[in-house]
């Protein structure tokens, strides 16, 4: 069973909170959300295209605080109705795929040295999201203070770093194990 697409929301969300182009939304979902979500430049600039197709955004032109004129996106009353319904309506769906898990599972397939490698490498990527979440909070609480969603854009950081904190407990415990093996 194929799974539905859920970047037109993501879009939709993101263009609900500024306007911008496809390399912006990018930035941003590599910025803020990028520890719970991601999307390619394959991913958006189709559903960009499409989305304009189906009204639910709009290209405009912006002149930015040099004066250089750039396109950006914005959502329509359409689209961010849309977004909404999909909000309220659409079931949560979380993603089953982890291939970290999935190496681990069928471990005894694999030279350990190599899959000691793999979990060195996912301890240092879980040490670097965790940097970048510190900063993340630090400019919550000194720029987005006073913005509507900063509540909730809290609750999803204390997810993330705790997700994190509990992959490298448990990634330090599977090292533990198969360095017994080396």
């Amino acid at each position: 069973m194929k799974r539905e697409s859920k970047t037109q929301y993501a879009i939709l969300g993101i263009l609900s909170q500024c306007e911008m182009n496809g390399y912006e939304i990018r930035k941003y979902i590599e910025s803020t959300i990028s520890f719970f979500w991601s999307e390619s430049f394959g991913q958006i600039y189709p559903t960009l295209s499409k989305l304009e197709k189906d009204g639910f955004i709009k290209e405009w032109e912006k002149t930015d605080s040099n004066g250089k004129k750039k396109k950006v996106f914005k959502v329509t009353r359409p689209g961010l109705e849309e977004f909404r319904k999909w909000m309220d309506q659409s079931p949560i769906q979380t993603n089953k795929r982890n291939e970290l898990l999935f190496k681990v599972f069928f471990g005894r397939h694999m030279n350990p040295k190599l899959l000691m490698e793999q979990l060195e490498g996912e301890i240092r990527k879980q040490k670097e999201d965790l940097k970048s979440l510190k900063v993340f909070q630090k400019e919550l609480k000194t720029e987005w203070e006073k913005h509507p969603d900063t509540e909730y854009w809290n609750l999803t950081l204390e997810y993330a770093e705790k997700q994190a904190l509990l992959n490298l407990d448990w990634i330090q415990k599977v090292k533990g194990k198969i360095q017994e093996k080396v």
